[in-house]
């Protein structure tokens, strides 16, 4: 008698696989526990903006249908927000303390050469004033950096009606009259003396070069470019390489990078607090500039995101760092480095990645392919910005990017501990290793030469 067959197993339906699927999440530099690192030099565009995998964050992962009522309570929450934050802050800057004043004054920023006289602004009881001095005041005050003090006597006074929207919007107030120094300078707290120490040392490391190169290597590495030549501002304005001597999420990564080492062997909660302690400090000394601002803000809100053991998409990182930062100080809305640095961001995150395929499809190497689709795709974004703001574009942008722009990281990621050590040992030694730095800062200069004098 035959044994019974048996019964064949009932065949359990595969998962259905999602009708969609989240594509370019923001990665970051310094990973916490749960990411997956991606080593090598970067293949792609979202590479060059992303470099960590990072599972999703949930409830995060949901497929995008038309504009949510939650996302549009949102947006108008935050117009709403922030005309009354800018509405605040214009009737409070147009109504600063005026009169004599006897105390202390710190520096904002860093001193300028105007001229024959020096160029600064100090905070005055929490209200920023302008002034220029003259004589043994300007030496004083030529070579001190943010955040020292001093005593001061001076008259202070609003400005007039005239005056041009650009100093309100860096919340400078009024401008100083009859000003006298005073005393010795105080160094300020712990963490402005720690960046300012640093910020002399790459100057110094940097001045191995001939003046010109290294005015410009200080400018690509912390985006000093106050000692540039008139011929070399021109030449980059002209050429659409302006942005590189504006400290960026570019530099942002470039820092990071260098820590890495360090930060990943600490525990999740310690790589936080490492990368937050890297992106301030670094922030404070590159002098807090909106591009840097914008940078530093989408880093640090990706790395509390990623501690938690999360993602999120890479525009959204952009939407709320931007929204936090114009509800902080409303007055970045009326500034054009932040709103270059917003759209050419977006530009990298919307636009990037399909000019990368379809160069790609055509035929088009990576090793060209990458640079080539940032650099289209950045330049598409910031159109609208340049030909409102400036009125014409540069004819010759993209191919100068091309060719300046990897030349030109690789300064930037070599250049902050090669002119620190340069800094520290001085002499020849401090020549022999600025001498690559020196070939590269001349290519950038040359290209951005090149491109300004093509017609166009």
């Amino acid at each position: 008698m035959r044994p019974p067959r048996a019964a064949r197993p009932i065949p359990t339906p595969s998962p259905a696989k999602p009708p969609w699927r989240a594509t370019r999440r923001f990665r970051s530099t310094i990973p916490p526990g749960t990411t997956r690192r991606r080593r090598g030099f970067a293949s792609s565009v979202d590479d060059m903006v992303r470099s960590y995998d990072t599972a999703p964050v949930r409830g995060c992962d949901r497929p995008e249908r038309g504009v949510s009522p939650l996302a549009l309570f949102l947006f108008v929450a935050f117009l709403v927000a922030f005309a009354l934050r800018a509405d605040a802050e214009w009737r409070r800057i147009r109504h600063p303390p005026t009169g004599p004043y006897s105390g202390i004054a710190t520096l904002v920023g860093d001193p300028e050469s105007r001229g024959a006289g020096v160029g600064a602004v100090f905070r005055i009881e929490g209200w920023r004033y302008e002034t220029v001095l003259y004589g043994a005041d300007a030496w004083r005050v030529r070579d001190r950096m943010q955040g020292e003090s001093v005593l001061m006597s001076a008259t202070r006074e609003a400005w007039n009606a005239s005056v041009s929207r650009y100093k309100l919007v860096r919340h400078i107030a009024g401008r100083l009259d009859n000003v006298v120094l005073g005393g010795d300078w105080t160094q300020g707290s712990a963490l402005t003396r720690a960046t300012n120490r640093v910020r002399r040392l790459i100057v110094h490391g940097a001045s191995s070069l001939p003046p010109a190169e290294a005015s410009l290597l200080t400018g690509l590495v912390i985006g000093d470019d106050r000692s540039q030549p008139r011929q070399m501002r021109t030449a980059f304005r002209d050429s659409g390489l302006s942005h590189l001597t504006a400290v960026s999420g570019q530099n942002i990564v470039f820092v990071l990078a260098v820590f890495a080492p360090l930060i990943t062997r600490l525990r999740p909660r310690g790589r936080l607090v490492a990368t937050l302690s890297v992106l301030g400090a670094f922030t404070m000394m590159t002098r807090a500039e909106p591009s840097v601002l914008r940078a530093a803000a989408m880093a640090g809100f990706a790395a509390i995101v990623f501690t938690r053991g999360g993602s999120i998409p890479a525009g959204r990182t952009l939407a709320v760092s931007s929204s936090v930062l114009l509800l902080a100080d409303p007055f970045l809305a009326w500034s054009v480095g932040f709103w270059l640095s917003v759209s050419a961001t977006a530009g990298l995150i919307a636009i990037g990645p399909r000019c990368e395929a379809r160069l790609r499809r055509l035929g088009c190497p990576g090793i060209v392919a990458v640079p080539l689709a940032a650099s289209l795709a950045a330049q598409v974004a910031t159109l609208p910005v340049l030909v409102v703001v400036f009125g014409r574009v540069a004819p010759w942008g993209l191919l100068a990017n091309l060719f300046a722009v990897p030349v030109a990281g690789a300064v930037m990621l070599c250049g902050l501990p090669v002119c620190i050590a340069s800094g520290l040992v001085g002499g020849a030694v401090a020549e022999i290793l600025t001498a690559p730095l020196l070939l590269g800062v001349r290519w950038v200069w040359w290209c951005a030469a090149v491109a300004a004098r093509l017609p166009g």
